[in-house]
């Protein structure tokens, strides 16, 4: 999944706005050529100081820019003293990275600086020397496919006439090798908000201004490509904190996926996977929903019909209004942090920029659609009917074919491959396949080097559990777990202490 998650939720709260600091909106993203020192008293009512810029405030919080980049989120009536003063510049690359170095210990990150961007591998435990190499080579790939996507948004934003502006910091992404160190991370930065952690694959967080993502999600580079675009938009075009509404954020993401790190697609294409999702979901969703609240897009179960209805909206408006599109992209750019729009707003403001009603449009993209995949020949790829599924998660990439045999009652049988996707080093993976009526089956698959692959016996999902949530009779799921083949879990797995299946109570 894709979202963009913060560490707190500005639309649980009261929106109140002390007179007393409207004299910031003046200086709102111009250059950090000065930086107050705010004094604050937190939680604990101990007193804090830091030196920031007040990038903005409302609903009774100011948002405080540090040198970092990354914002401070403190109650206006917290503030007790404010002193004007001349501030350090931002931090440049070397200073990023010495914070990366410190935040994560120099012995489990490794980092590449290039162009506009930092890359860190956050490792799961130090690696051995021979394997140095295959993750400077990793790093080297990822940096290489973030400046590709510098230059393909750069070169979108300009025909659009986006108002862009240089990013003020350097652009960090952080790639995590382990699940549980993700998990861990996701959790700290995103404040538990939004998506539960286990859904998301990648992130990008105004708070922080980094963007995030699982190792495993790297082979085709398109969660990181999705992600990429939320922190190219808000760093060279929107306001962080700003009102931007999801069907925007996400559907201009979501414009550009579709083949990794190509990257030959964007929002003036037609995507085959969203068009094929679209035509499934016609009529079911009322756009008018999206525009009005983004409530859908935080809802583990709604989401998917929520970024699929996104793109719809997105690649429609910009590409058949467009005129009015880019009007709207000025006004989305002008919007403050920490400003709030209600329903009405946001529906007022949609109808004020594009003149037209969002029923109108919800009528006039089922044709609009099925004329330019005509016109650009695009075929959505045709649903698997064999049984077969492919998952990718805790690098491994799981090829299964289950099937149903009659003669023994039409209990479900699977067989397939693992492929060991980490670059890094050999692992022990755990693979379970958990069915609809409370079976499963499960496989131990010790010590895959880099890059290979390994056979999965056929195995009969005979094995009983009780599932938190039933799923439909005759449906299943594959789930994959996996550890360093050097480590303490390796051991234990393969004595025969396994974690057992996922959707178990």
């Amino acid at each position: 999944m894709k979202i963009q998650p913060s560490s707190f939720d500005c639309k649980t709260l009261i929106p109140k706005v002390l007179a007393g600091f409207l004299l910031f909106i003046a200086f709102l993203w111009s250059p950090l050529t000065f930086a107050d020192t705010y004094t604050y008293v937190d939680e604990d009512g101990k007193r804090t100081t830091i030196e920031a810029q007040s990038i903005g405030n409302g609903q009774g919080f100011d948002a405080l820019e540090r040198r970092d980049g990354q914002l401070q989120i403190v109650p206006s009536s917290a503030i007790v003293e404010r002193v004007p003063g001349e501030g350090p510049e931002p931090f440049d690359r070397t200073q990023m990275t010495e914070m990366l170095n410190e935040r994560f210990g120099e012995d489990l990150i490794r980092i590449q600086e290039q162009g506009s961007f930092i890359i860190g591998l956050v490792l799961t435990a130090p690696i051995e020397k021979s394997s140095e190499g295959r993750a400077n080579t990793f790093i080297q790939k990822a940096s290489r496919f973030m400046n590709k996507v510098d230059d393909v948004f750069i070169r979108y934003a300009k025909l659009r006439s986006f108002p862009l502006r240089e990013p003020k910091y350097p652009l960090v992404l952080l790639i995590f090798e382990s699940e549980d160190d993700f998990d861990e991370y996701t959790l700290e930065a995103t404040g538990a908000t939004g998506l539960s952690a286990a859904n998301i694959a990648g992130f990008y967080t105004p708070i922080t201004n980094w963007l995030a993502v699982r190792m495993s999600s790297c082979d085709s580079f398109e969660v990181p490509l999705h992600e990429a675009i939320h922190q190219q938009m808000y760093n060279r075009v929107l306001q962080r904190l700003a009102p931007v509404p999801k069907w925007f954020d996400e559907g201009i993401a979501t414009g550009f996926e579709g083949d990794g790190e190509r990257i030959t697609i964007s929002p003036a294409k037609v995507n085959p996977r969203y068009a094929a999702q679209a035509q499934a979901l016609s009529g079911r969703v009322n756009w008018k929903t999206v525009v009005e609240n983004d409530g859908a897009f935080t809802a583990d179960v709604l989401a998917g019909d929520a970024y699929t209805l996104a793109w719809c909206m997105h690649w429609l408006l910009a590409n058949h209004h467009e005129d009015e599109y880019d009007k709207y992209v000025e006004e989305l750019a002008s919007r403050k942090p920490l400003e709030t729009l209600d329903s009405k707003e946001r529906l007022e403001r949609f109808r004020d920029a594009f003149d037209v009603s969002v029923m109108d449009l919800q009528t006039e993209f089922p044709d609009r659609l099925e004329f330019a995949m005509k016109r650009q020949r695009v075929r959505p790829k045709p649903t698997r009917t064999d049984g077969g599924s492919s998952t990718m998660q805790a690098l491994g990439q799981v090829d299964l074919q289950v099937v149903a045999n009659p003669r023994l009652g039409n209990r479900l049988a699977a067989k397939g491959i693992i492929k060991n996707m980490s670059p890094l080093r050999p692992m022990t993976f755990y693979v379970t396949v958990e069915s609809g009526d409370g079976t499963y089956a499960d496989w131990i698959i010790p010590d895959i080097k880099p890059g290979r692959t390994e056979p999965l016996a056929v195995g009969q999902l005979t094995k009983r559990f009780n599932p938190a949530n039933r799923m439909p009779a005759g449906t299943y799921k594959v789930f994959v777990r996996s550890c360093p083949s050097a480590s303490r879990t390796s051991e234990v797995w393969k004595s025969g202490t396994v974690p057992g299946p996922r959707l178990a109570r």
